[in-house]
């Protein structure tokens, strides 16, 4: 009996753990975004990890870090979609365009009440509007065909130059750094 009260008292402990790991997880991912009010970033923690734990309740077998995270970077996406009005995006897209129109807008810390509120009012939402990059169009992919390079007259100069060995100025170029390695090493052994 002991050693089931004991095994139960240990995978108490490894939750806990787990959930204050998922804590600290959140709370930091939350301090990324500049939030000015801490109260706010506690209070945006502990209601996302009762949603969270809700969801652990369903799915116990998911890792409770794991879990936190997503269903925040997913309610984060949600939201910067409907306030961005960029709905027909991919998740990913809106998801970290939106996160440095965010914060470029600088409306987390002017107010902190409203991030990951319902709805913005129209003067935050143009505050994020007018900061949202467009990074261009997507990547499409396409075939290069290589062409000659025309170096001009640096070519005709880099053959005289780089194709002609001259023994006699390898000699000499030898024979001088021969010369300050000796002198160098005589120095050094003055010293030392």
């Amino acid at each position: 009996m002991a050693s089931i009260s004991a095994l139960s008292d240990s995978r108490e402990v490894l939750e806990r753990m787990a959930w204050n790991q998922a804590h600290d997880r959140l709370s930091n991912f939350l301090n990324t975004f500049w939030l000015s009010d801490h109260c706010e970033v506690s209070r945006l923690t502990l209601k996302l990890l009762g949603e969270a734990r809700e969801l652990h309740r369903q799915d116990p077998s998911r890792d409770p870090a794991t879990l936190v995270m997503e269903q925040t970077q997913k309610l984060l996406a949600e939201w910067l979609a409907a306030n961005l009005e960029e709905r027909d995006r991919a998740s990913s897209q809106v998801f970290s365009s939106g996160c440095i129109a965010l914060l470029l807008s600088r409306m987390p810390q002017a107010a902190p009440g409203a991030f990951l509120a319902s709805s913005l009012s129209e003067d935050l939402r143009q505050s994020m509007h007018q900061t949202l990059l467009v990074t261009g169009p997507d990547l499409k992919v396409s075939s290069m065909t290589p062409r000659h390079i025309d170096y001009g007259p640096m070519l005709g100069l880099a053959q005289k130059t780089w194709h002609r060995w001259n023994s006699r100025e390898i000699v000499i170029a030898a024979l001088f750094w021969l010369g300050v390695y000796f002198v160098f090493y005589r120095w050094l052994s003055d010293l030392l």
